[in-house]
């Protein structure tokens, strides 16, 4: 048995601003260096990508994406350093959740004990 627990960033009201998919489509955007074959890696539209984005950015107050547009050389997307910065703390702090879970499980009385 497992312990899992989830791990997002909400606004002062709860609502979502931040999580493993946000995450996920930066990390995509950082490996393929494109919005759009982010997109597609993840089986999202492209205006569906950009709305998640915006949302993230606009919940952070922060620029996650910077883009190029296309031309000779093609287009294409970076992130920035603050979205860098971001996905090391998320990645840090959601390990850390998941350790706490596991934890708390490991807690658990088993079999009478």
């Amino acid at each position: 048995m497992r312990g899992e627990g989830k791990f997002y960033l909400t606004d002062e009201t709860g609502r979502r601003i931040f999580g493993p998919g946000p995450a996920e489509l930066l990390e995509q955007v950082e490996r393929t260096g494109s919005l759009r074959a982010a997109a597609q890696e993840m089986g999202l539209s492209y205006s569906k990508a950009q709305k998640i984005l915006h949302a993230a950015e606009r919940g952070l107050a922060m620029p996650l994406v910077s883009a190029e547009a296309g031309g000779l050389e093609g287009g294409g997307s970076t992130i920035t350093p603050q979205a860098q910065a971001l996905l090391a703390w998320f990645r840090q702090a959601r390990q850390a959740v998941q350790e706490a879970a596991q934890a708390q499980l490991d807690r658990l009385p088993q079999d009478g004990q």
